[in-house]
């Protein structure tokens, strides 16, 4: 017979030693096992698969390694690199967020705690990696995890809802913001600050974008604002759009989109391009979102800028849609300054109420060839501690000395908080209201200037007198119309023709309804009744 083989004495030295360190060196205390060294340990066991999802999620609690709630997902909080020849020395403030994978949390269980599994052979608990079935089992427990919930993260201290600084590194339980300065050091923000001290540091701000050639005062009144935003977006339930706009390119519209998001993050903004089509908007919109980054720039728009995903992000606190490749619906937090830039951009829409329009104006033919001292990017970059402390100086310094936001500014609809907070101090430091912008976006948006036409030549044409759609088509291809009755034609067909280019009922029904009790120009459409069962409407002038 052959001779049986010796065993492996290295192999058994290994599996003994592995047994007496398993068995012999645990401490147990409250009912739980720790290694000598204080961590704890978690024995696999089959049948008891909740209990030990349960443990396994104290020892995530305990430990400190930040894993958060969000939504239906966990969620973990990255710093992301963002290469650039003006930072190159030191890491950027851009912090991320990604989701938590199964892979990730298999091996963040088995960092946090020792897992043993039961070895029939040797008779004893061997050290295992935390099971696969562990990790997948906790991830499907959505709305049940003990996990902190985390809304955003910021690379800079900002103002809570409250008005209070929040300047202390780390996880913030009022607000579920994580904070993390990434080496950076800021000036500490006082809690009182007065009025002089409020000044000083708005001249600082002021002085810092005075290289901008803002056409007027209120599109610098706007650029503050702006300013103002960037470093507070993460403590407001909602904030406006900034538009950044010049005549003619490199006029330093991305140059100061740019500065606000280094104000933020310390790292240019990331620009994203204007979608073609709402719905891959929706999803290029979740995705940003779901990332976490506090400004975003649409940038280079050169079409009309409107969109309903746009209008519910700029003034909902959270934006609902469904990720792609998954059937449930992601509710995701909105607190994200958007900027859009662009040459001659016109807003459009109910768009035109949520955005705030900055104009930049260098007044040369070759804008691009004009040299300055210094890389205002790389001034920012050097300069963003004061800056930022600076910007939260004015703010809180307003709520400090107890002025009253209406003494200063009226309330602006949806953006409320945001007009206590930025509006109300710019205005108390002198500066021209940013609000005073939506009056020349109104003007200039070509819409609401067809909608206006149209119904002051209808009070022309008809006066009071209550029509049907049907009614109107017929009265206005009567031969030999009027002047007014020729050009309200010319204007209807381009809202309402159908595909020969012919007034159609249907659609002059359907944009009546859409206008019904919209005021413009002192002017309100109205449905006045019916007539033999069709809808009859007049336009009349409005009250007040």
């Amino acid at each position: 017979m052959p001779e049986a083989r010796k065993p492996d004495r290295a192999k058994a030295e290994f599996e003994a030693l592995d047994k007496l360190r398993a068995q012999g060196e645990h401490i147990e205390r409250d009912g739980r096992l720790f290694t000598p060294q204080g961590m704890p340990v978690i024995r696999y066991v089959a049948g008891e698969l909740p209990a030990i999802v349960d443990e396994a999620e104290r020892c995530l609690i305990e430990s400190d390694i930040h894993i958060f709630q969000r939504d239906r997902m966990l969620a973990r909080v990255i710093k992301r690199n963002v290469p650039s020849i003006r930072n190159y020395k030191r890491d950027s403030g851009v912090l991320g967020i990604v989701t938590v994978d199964p892979v990730f949390l298999t091996e963040t269980f088995t960092r946090v705690c020792l897992w043993e599994k039961w070895d029939a052979r040797s008779q004893g608990w061997r050290r295992a990696n935390a099971p696969e079935q562990i990790a997948s089992t906790y991830l499907a427990r959505a709305g049940q995890w003990r996990l902190p919930r985390l809304w955003d993260v910021i690379s800079a201290p900002t103002l809570r809802p409250d008005g209070s600084v929040l300047q202390r590194p780390g996880y913030d339980e009022k607000t579920c913001i994580y904070y993390d300065p990434c080496g950076v050091t800021f000036p500490a923000v006082p809690e009182n600050p007065s009025e002089s001290d409020a000044r000083e540091a708005f001249s600082l701000l002021a002085n810092a974008f005075a290289s901008f050639p803002f056409e007027t005062d209120v599109d610098r009144a706007v650029a503050l604002s702006l300013v103002l935003t960037s470093v507070v977006r993460r403590g407001l339930p909602s904030a406006p759009m900034g538009v950044i706009t010049a005549p003619v390119p490199s006029s330093g519209k991305t140059l100061f989109a740019d500065c606000l998001s280094i104000l933020a993050t310390g790292a240019p903004a990331p620009a994203m391009a204007f979608a073609e089509t709402d719905e891959e908007a929706k999803k290029t919109a979740l995705a940003v979102l779901l990332e976490g980054d506090p400004v975003v720039l649409i940038d280079n728009v050169d079409r009309p800028l409107s969109g309903d995903w746009l209008c519910t992000v700029l003034t909902s606190e959270t934006y609902k849609q469904r990720m792609l490749g998954r059937t449930e619906m992601v509710s995701v937090p909105t607190r994200t300054l958007i900027l859009a830039t662009g040459n001659h951009v016109q807003v459009v829409g109910d768009l035109r109420s949520r955005t705030l329009v900055c104009r930049i104006d260098p007044r040369v033919e070759y804008p691009e060839r004009r040299t300055f001292s210094y890389d205002l990017r790389t001034w920012m970059m050097q300069n963003r501690p004061l800056l930022v402390a600076a910007a939260l100086t004015v703010m809180r310094a307003f709520v400090a000395t107890g002025q009253k936001p209406l003494d200063f500014v009226q309330s602006w609809g949806r953006f409320e908080r945001w007009t206590d907070a930025v509006r109300a101090p710019l205005v108390w430091m002198d500066c021209e209201d940013p609000c005073a912008s939506l009056r020349t976006i109104e003007a200039e948006d070509p819409t609401r200037g067809e909608h206006l036409r149209i119904i002051e030549l209808w009070h022309a044409v008809f006066e009071n007198t209550p029509k049907t759609a049907r009614q109107v088509i017929h009265f206005l291809s009567r031969p030999n119309p009027s002047e007014d009755e020729g050009e309200l034609t010319l204007l209807l067909r381009d809202v309402v023709a159908d595909k020969n280019n012919e007034l159609s009922t249907k659609r002059l029904g359907r944009w009546l309804e859409r206008k019904k009790g919209v005021r413009v120009g002192g002017y309100q459409v109205e449905r006045a009744g019916t007539l033999n069962h069709a809808a009859t409407w007049s336009v009349e002038k409005t009250r007040g």
